[in-house]
C-alpha cells in the first residue's frame, strides 16, 4: 500500500475517534455523569496507542501532532496541551514497542497506563494555568478511576477490530521493531 493510503487510512481512523470522543460525550451525558464520577473518554488516545504499534516513527509522530492539535481545537481552545501530551505518548510507545508484541492486553496494559498519565498531565496543566479548582484527591476519586475503567472496556471492545485495521494498513514485511 502507498504511503499517502497509509497516512490518509490512520488519519481517517484518527478523525472517527475524535469525533466519536465528542459525540459519546455529548450524547450521553447524562450517563457519563454518574454518581460514582464523571467518565471521559479518550477513544483518540486508544486509537493513537494501537497505531504507534504499526506506523512508523514518522508517521505517528505527525498524526499525533495533527490529531493533538485538533483536540485543543476542536475541546478545549488551549493549543498545546493535547498536541504536546499526544505526541510523547506516540513517542514513549514507538520506545516500548519493541518490548512488546502487540495483542489485546498489551494494548489494555498500556491504555491503562498512558492514560493515567494523560489525565494527570492535563490535571497538572489545569491546575496551573487556573482552569480547574479541583483537588487531587477529587480527581482521583471523581474522575480518573471510572474514566480508566471505561477506556479499559472501550479498549477491549475496539481493540481487536483497529488493531486487525492496523494490520491491513500496514503490511507485515513493513513492519519492523527497531530495537
Amino acid at each position: 500500500m502507498s504511503q499517502w493510503k497509509k497516512i490518509l487510512y490512520s488519519l481517517i481512523l484518527l478523525l472517527v475517534a475524535l469525533l466519536l470522543d465528542g459525540g459519546l460525550t455529548a450524547q450521553l451525558k447524562a450517563v457519563f455523569t454518574t454518581d460514582v464520577g464523571t467518565i471521559v473518554p479518550r477513544l483518540t488516545v486508544l486509537v493513537l496507542l494501537i497505531l504507534s504499534f504499526y506506523l512508523s516513527f514518522k508517521h505517528i509522530i505527525w498524526l499525533s501532532l495533527i490529531m493533538g492539535f485538533l483536540y485543543d481545537s476542536y475541546y478545549t481552545g488551549y493549543l498545546g496541551i493535547y498536541m504536546a501530551t499526544f505526541t510523547l505518548i506516540a513517542y514513549v510507545i514507538l520506545q516500548l514497542r519493541s518490548y512488546f508484541k502487540p495483542n489485546l492486553l498489551i494494548y489494555v496494559l498500556l491504555s491503562v497506563i498512558v492514560i493515567t498519565l494523560l489525565e494527570f498531565f492535563v490535571f497538572g496543566v489545569y491546575r496551573a494555568i487556573n482552569i480547574t479548582q479541583l483537588s487531587m484527591q477529587l480527581f482521583i476519586v471523581e474522575r480518573l478511576g471510572i474514566s480508566l475503567l471505561f477506556n479499559g472496556i472501550m479498549m477491549l471492545v475496539i481493540g481487536y477490530p483497529v488493531d486487525k485495521i492496523g494490520q491491513k494498513v500496514v503490511q507485515k514485511e513493513e513492519i519492523r521493531f527497531k530495537r
